[in-house]
């Protein structure tokens, strides 16, 4: 009997450690952020990346704040905000020109729940930007700024906001770069350069950041298609094309912008008894339909009726693309249009003013 006992104390031993060694390898397999298949080693990253995210987002969100637009102190909506930069007490911070231009003040709500009054430094409706500052006495960072050129398609991103409100300050989205380059119309005269991205975007997460897994600032939310066959369809406006417009509205409250002096059309706006009446057979371009009086296009002997078909070496097939084109100048620039004019090609140099 004493024997049996001994046996099957051993045994049972034996499968004890048996087992202790399968948890032990379990344990290591679940740690590890690989998985071994027949064909080799597929890296998951899964636990990297949840881990990453968790640290990021601890880190990123005093840099997040709500923005609230007043009227005549009464709300009027909500967004979100990111904080550019902190200097002379004063933080600056980055959201969408739509959160703020209805309004007439400002509030900040910082990621303690502490709400200051800012002010609206300004904003620039064409490409949807504005800078408020403020001052608090909340713990708060600025962004590092990240380079939006270096941002690939398939790059895990993390959006953060208020979706629906200040109640929900603090939310966090995560996702991919759908698109580096889409182009999308923000109005019926600019189209804007922008990220697809697939994290969910809802009504108050405008004006809030895009962060890369760096923590760098790469982008500020902006819109999103709202359809019922569409999901997970958001942009975000590129922190290269940020930067330089947020450094205007600080230098001079608004973006100054070259002007050429005159009123113009897109050709294909013109009936065909307007194209015979003037002679016009060219399929794309501008005509123009008023120089105005001491402008640099008058100036430079521009008139009514000339069709601009290039600037520089541009090629100009509606007033959308002449604007682009435009605006990628600087006031004081020298620059070359292309004009046709009674059917003959002529060169028309012009400074910017």
């Amino acid at each position: 009997m004493k024997r049996l006992s001994a046996i099957l104390l051993l045994t049972l031993l034996g499968w004890n450690i048996v087992l202790s060694y399968e948890v032990y390898t379990m344990k290591t397999q679940a740690n590890s952020s690989s998985i071994s298949t027949s064909s080799g080693t597929v890296y998951s990253g899964r636990t990297e990346i949840a881990s990453n995210v968790t640290e990021l987002v601890e880190k990123s969100e005093n840099k997040v704040v709500t923005v609230i637009s007043t009227y005549r102190d009464q709300e009027i909506g909500s967004g979100s905000g990111a904080i550019y930069k902190i200097e002379n007490d004063e933080v600056y911070v980055i959201t969408n020109a739509h959160v703020i231009k209805d309004g007439t003040g400002v509030n900040i709500t910082f990621a303690d729940q502490t709400t200051e009054t800012g002010t609206i430094v300004g904003y620039d409706s064409l490409t949807d930007l504005a800078l408020i500052k403020v001052k608090t006495d909340s713990k708060v960072e600025a962004f590092t700024i990240g380079d939006s050129s270096l941002v690939n398609k398939g790059e895990y991103v993390i959006a953060m906001g208020s979706p629906l409100g200040v109640q929900y300050q603090g939310s966090v989205s995560g996702g991919l770069i759908s698109g580096t380059n889409r182009t999308v119309s923000s109005s019926q005269d600019w189209d804007m350069t922008v990220f697809q991205i697939d994290a969910a975007i809802n009504p108050g997460n405008s004006g809030g950041p895009l962060i890369n897994m760096a923590g760098e600032l790469i982008g500020i939310n902006s819109m999103k298609i709202s359809d019922t066959e569409v999901e997970g369809f958001g942009f975000a406006i590129p922190v290269n094309e940020v930067i330089p417009i947020v450094s205007q509205l600080e230098q001079n409250g608004k973006v100054v912008r070259p002007n050429l002096g005159i009123n113009a059309i897109d050709l294909s706006q013109l009936s065909v008894f307007q194209r015979m009446r003037e002679g016009i057979e060219d399929e794309e371009g501008i005509v123009v339909t008023r120089v105005i009086r001491g402008g640099p296009a008058q100036k430079s002997g521009m008139e009514t009726g000339d069709i601009i078909v290039k600037l520089d070496d541009m090629e100009i097939t509606s007033v959308k693309s002449f604007r682009q084109a435009l605006y990628a100048k600087q006031v004081g620039d020298h620059t070359v249009l292309t004009i046709r004019r009674n059917g003959q090609v002529k060169e028309i140099e012009v400074t910017l003013q």
